[in-house]
């Protein structure tokens, strides 16, 4: 499993997680993906208007075969939230660590 990690600084709290939530515009664009696992949203406590995504899949490999086939209607999403946000930071593509138990 991975997770692809961001920050954002958003300019409009409810549009950006009704597009970035767990049923947003973006989760349910990503469902038509094999291996998409799904999206958490997570807002922090500290800092109004700053929130985590995390967009977890089976692979990278599921994750890049989806956004190559998709790659218009990907960019298009992209540039019709875009707006919603002043920064956008993305953290990386992490995995997760199994280790068997000794």
């Amino acid at each position: 499993m991975i997770a692809l990690v961001f920050s954002y600084e958003v300019r409009d709290a409810e549009a950006f997680e009704r597009a970035y939530g767990a049923d947003g515009d973006w989760a349910q664009f990503f469902r038509s993906g094999r291996g998409y696992i799904g999206t958490e949203l997570l807002r922090d406590v500290e800092l109004p208007g700053r929130y985590l995504v995390i967009d977890r899949w089976e692979s990278a490999e599921d994750y890049n075969a989806f956004a190559a086939e998709n790659r218009d209607a990907y960019m298009h999403r992209v540039d019709e939230t875009r707006f919603l946000y002043e920064q956008e930071l993305r953290f990386g593509t992490f995995e997760n660590v199994w280790h068997e138990p000794t």
